[in-house]
């Protein structure tokens, strides 16, 4: 996926944030009057509402300024202004106006998840909850799923709305792995062990290669022990290790012998476009029907799973408290989160994006609709997908799972 949940604030900003108290202003008062959807309805119109988020994928920004846009204008009379920025450089500016004790700012709505969600959420820089003001959460989420509740194991508390649904989904060309894909690790070491120099991954903290380490630790381990383990480096190392173990017993058969690694998961995508290496992954599970509909993946390119499961979570969006327009800021992520533009953003043109949507509330042709969209193209179904699915870990204790994986693995 995107970068929408990159790097943490500092832990001293961080708790200095936390402890700061925020005056009551004349704009919170007014948001206090909105209790519903329609009343953000109400007092938007004409308004002008930011959509702050990554930029680098062509096909989402089309989504917005195409589908987004103009359907926000046409139903509310709201102007849409989209704004690419990273969330690090987001949560920088907000955390920069907090300080500066700046009322209102120029940032709406936010594309966020994960660490970037806990660091806004401790540091009080989002306005909520919201869910309960967004027609969307309750008509077509599913409301008491762990994605609505939690993000990377931190309460929601309503405080973000489900935007956009992600997993870890690996890649092969089905001509190459004669024998079937590699679906645990114990068959990834054997074909790295067969094919040396044709297997890598993105370097933590690249945040997809930190999750297919994450993913390694999960496979070995199990997620339950790394769940409950406490969130200091020394218990972490130990509950892990076996996992660490795992990786540096593959370094050596890794490409460039595990002495460097990609950077990018573009980088990534490119090697294996080349043959470079024979696997690749990514957080979107339609990243081979999108590869191979722009002819960068060959035909036999297929999506595959570790048999007991890959990390999932979602994106979000979120409204900053220094929102001058809230009622605008709900009304778009409402528009965003529609059963129409979601239905949109699926198509190939945007991307194939898999709505966060509850299944079950939807009716029967738009759960084939979906269906449709996605048959044929190298890609799990929706069901194999959710079926092996394996929560995210505490955002608290990602960089402590880098950190280690650097410590005993990049430079053992």
């Amino acid at each position: 996926m995107k970068k929408w949940f990159m790097g943490l604030l500092t832990v001293s900003m961080l708790f200095s944030l936390a402890a700061c108290k925020t005056g009551e202003t004349k704009e919170a008062k007014t948001t206090d009057s909105i209790s519903n959807f329609s009343d953000a309805v109400k007092e938007s119109k004409g308004e002008t509402v930011t959509f702050y988020g990554y930029g680098g994928d062509e096909k989402a920004n089309a989504w917005v300024d195409e589908v987004v846009t103009p359907a926000m204008k046409e139903k509310y009379d709201i102007t849409v202004k989209r704004v690419p920025m990273d969330i690090d450089q987001i949560l920088n500016k907000l955390t920069t106006e907090k300080e500066a004790g700046t009322k209102t700012g120029d940032i709406d709505v936010m594309w966020i998840n994960g660490e970037n969600f806990y660091t806004a959420k401790q540091a009080k820089l989002l306005y909520g909850p919201i869910t309960n003001k967004i027609e969307s959460f309750e008509k077509l989420m599913d409301v008491d799923g762990h994605n609505s509740k939690y993000d990377f194991g931190v309460k929601i508390d309503g405080y973000e709305m489900p935007y956009g649904s992600a997993q870890l989904v690996f890649a092969g060309d089905k001509e190459k792995f004669t024998s079937g894909f590699p679906t645990d690790t114990k068959a990834l070491l054997e074909y790295a062990k067969a094919h040396p120099g044709k297997i890598t991954y993105t370097a933590p903290p690249e945040f997809t290669g930190s999750a297919f380490v994450r993913n390694i630790i999960c496979d070995i381990v199990g997620y339950d022990k790394v769940e409950k383990a406490a969130a200091n480096k020394e218990e972490l190392y130990q509950v892990i290790k076996p996992g660490l173990d795992y990786l540096n017993e593959i370094k050596p058969y890794l490409w460039q012998e595990g002495k460097t690694y990609p950077t990018t998961t573009a980088e990534l995508d490119q090697m294996f476009s080349a043959g470079q290496i024979d696997m690749s992954y990514s957080y979107s599970q339609m990243h081979v029907a999108e590869k191979r509909s722009d002819n960068e993946f060959k035909p036999t390119t297929e999506s595959f799973l570790f048999d007991k499961g890959t990390i999932a979570n979602q994106s979000y969006l979120a409204v900053a408290d220094t929102s001058k327009v809230k009622g605008a800021a709900l009304v778009l992520i409402n528009e965003m989160t529609s059963e129409s533009d979601q239905l949109k953003k699926a198509e190939a043109k945007y991307g194939y994006s898999i709505p966060p949507f509850d299944s079950k509330k939807l009716s029967k042709e738009t759960n084939q609709q979906l269906a449709d969209l996605y048959k044929n193209q190298g890609v799990l179904s929706l069901e194999e997908l959710q079926e092996k699915q394996i929560p995210e870990v505490q955002a608290k204790k990602i960089p402590i799972i880098e950190a280690l994986w650097k410590e005993h693995v990049l430079h053992e």
